[in-house]
């Protein structure tokens, strides 16, 4: 029998730094062979195996480094994929680039620890040299940028603010305000002799023509995937269940050492992979479980709030003041929304968690969500997703208001 040539492979995970390719032919899995110096350099222990995009499983590499794998050296476009916009990589350079500056930035971080006459793992010590990698790193995004603007590897993808607006059909709604200024990239808005953020703006501009308003955002959602979920994400039943620790939130945030919270968790929680996988659990944990009108939502969140600690810590769902607004939502949201608000972050949490509106705005009968911009601010990538996802699945009502400014001589608020 003939070698397989390998003519057709497909990238297990391009959320490595060291990918991994399936052969659509011969089934085995390798790694393209202009990474082997890299990878057996730096990152020696991810060789072995990758995780499956979308579901986490493991898969094994069975054929090791093998040449001509990746398109770059089959001479073809690379695929992009990029990754979210988190604090300190909302640049398309550094979504987009992330493994090649992360590739360049570990080898001169590598080469410079030689120079010092250090041979230890590299990871070990970029802790304590944060300011020579963060100067390396900087150093290669601006290669990468002017190496982009030259010839660009990847092209963006990214639909635009206004493209996302029309194919939702969202309604913006213009107020003006006059600036006073900005307080670590906010704006702040002047209100007579007072001043407030653009958000308590809005909400004031609401109030007045009748709405009540809870600030809300992402985090009062995760709150609430914490409580109804946990028994079935933590569920002892599931096969893919194993102890995990993470760093207590509480300390973290108070800058002081805490200790490690062991939990239980699935290997690809978060993925559409575990909702596909569990698909049978989940209606039947929304059948049995959940109830379907709003006392009973109510006396189950105060039921749960304490057996889901570990599950809303992990997600960074733990503080009382986050509690208390969930249990507000609730409130207000119908129970059917409520539902499918759970239905929808199952799905796939981890690309659904972020991108949530500022505002609940609700009185008697009635609620909307709200997204508040200020004349500048654009909306991120998370928003957009959040917005698409909302016109296609969840069909809440919502409303992006974009405050203007205006000149001192103008009058007052809008």
């Amino acid at each position: 029998m003939d070698e397989c040539q390998h003519h057709s492979v497909r990238c297990v995970n391009q959320y490595e730094i060291v990918r991994k390719y399936r052969c659509d032919s011969c089934g085995e899995v390798m790694m393209c062979s202009c990474d082997q110096e890299f990878g057996g350099r730096f990152l020696p222990h991810q060789l072995r195996a990758a995780k499956q995009h979308g579901t986490q499983q493991r898969v094994d590499v069975t054929l090791g480094f093998v040449d001509d794998v990746c398109n770059t050296c089959r001479g073809l476009p690379e695929a992009p994929a990029p990754k979210a916009p988190l604090h300190g990589r909302t640049s398309k350079i550094k979504r987009y680039y992330w493994r090649e500056i992360s590739m360049m930035t570990t080898t001169r971080y590598g080469d410079w620890l030689l120079q010092q006459g250090d041979d230890r793992f590299w990871l070990k010590t970029r802790g304590e040299h944060k300011a020579v990698y963060e100067q390396i790193e900087r150093e290669v995004v601006q290669e990468v940028k002017a190496l982009h603007a030259q010839r660009p590897k990847y092209a963006y993808l990214e639909q635009s603010q206004s493209e996302v607006l029309k194919a939702a059909g969202v309604e913006v709604q213009r107020l003006d305000a006059v600036y006073s200024h900005s307080e670590n990239g906010r704006v702040i808005i002047q209100t007579g002799r007072e001043s407030c953020s653009v958000e308590e703006y809005v909400s004031q501009h609401l109030r007045s023509r009748g709405w009540d308003v809870l600030f809300l955002e992402s985090v009062p959602f995760h709150v609430l995937f914490g409580v109804y979920m946990w028994l079935l994400i933590q569920h002892p039943a599931d096969s893919h269940v194993r102890v995990v620790s993470f760093g207590e939130r509480e300390a973290f945030e108070a800058g002081r050492k805490g200790t490690l919270v062991f939990t239980h968790l699935p290997d690809d929680f978060g993925t559409p992979g575990y909702a596909h996988r569990r698909a049978a659990e989940i209606d039947e944990h929304f059948d049995r479980m959940l109830p379907d009108d709003r006392s009973g939502l109510l006396w189950l969140f105060d039921y749960w709030v304490g057996p889901s600690s570990d599950l809303r810590q992990y997600l960074w769902a733990h503080r009382q003041g986050d509690v208390d607004r969930a249990r507000a939502v609730l409130e207000v949201l119908p129970p059917s929304t409520i539902l499918s608000i759970l239905r929808y972050l199952v799905g796939a949490y981890w690309s659904r968690y972020c991108g949530w509106p500022d505002l609940l705005a609700h009185r008697p009968g009635d609620f909307q969500l709200v997204e508040v911009k200020s004349s500048s601010d654009r909306l991120s990538e998370d928003q957009k997703r959040w917005i698409l996802d909302n016109h296609s699945e969840l069909g809440l009502p919502f409303v992006l208001v974009k405050v203007h400014r205006k000149s001192r001589a103008s009058g007052g608020p809008a």
